[in-house]
């Protein structure tokens, strides 16, 4: 064991004394070198995505972002109407009266859509509209139906593993990275 290690530092130090021995520079040839005024070549860094598997995520993600995003702009729309519609009411019964009428028309309209939609795609509906509206899900259906309503679906999107309350924030979540980048080159145009 200790005829090893001897070899062993012996090796190390004998390969370090090779490296230093044919790494010399010669005092003349320091002199000729200039760093003060080498110029380096500009270097472009383009975030195309090389690796197969995380091509094929970035492809899922992008068929995602692109099947929810009509249903985000369906609802901006909803909610531009009904915050029109509900400053023309004088009484808080009467406007409330309205939105339960408009949640069972929305409800009767996008029943089919919105139930064919994967876990992963109300995940990605529920970023968009906090980026969108900045204003997640929860708070939407807390200020338009209260508050048990609001954690009533909380609860039942818990049970499916989403949530509502989620936020869409580029600067520390990669996935909402990627979600900005296919919104900005695909949608945005």
């Amino acid at each position: 064991m200790v005829f090893y290690k001897i070899h062993k530092y012996t090796f190390i130090i004998w390969f370090q004394a090779c490296l230093f021995v044919f790494c010399q520079i010669e005092s003349d040839s320091v002199q000729e070198l200039n760093f003060d005024h080498s110029v380096l070549d500009e270097v472009v860094l383009d975030g195309n995505i090389y690796d197969a598997s995380h091509y094929i995520n970035y492809l899922v993600l992008k068929r995602r972002v692109l099947k929810v995003y009509p249903y985000v702009d369906s609802i901006m729309y909803i909610i531009e109407m009904a915050d029109l519609d509900c400053q023309a009411y004088s009484h808080k019964r009467f406007s409330r009266r309205y939105i339960r009428k408009l949640q069972k028309r929305i409800v009767s309209h996008f029943r089919e859509d919105i139930t064919n939609l994967t876990r992963k795609e109300g995940l990605i509906l529920s970023k968009l509209i906090h980026r969108n509206l900045n204003v997640t899900a929860y708070d939407i259906i807390s200020s338009y139906r209260g508050r048990f309503h609001a954690f009533f679906w909380q609860s039942l999107s818990k049970l499916y593993s989403g949530d509502l309350k989620t936020v869409f924030n580029p600067k520390i979540n990669k996935e909402d990275l990627l979600i900005e980048e296919i919104i900005c080159k695909y949608i945005e145009k």
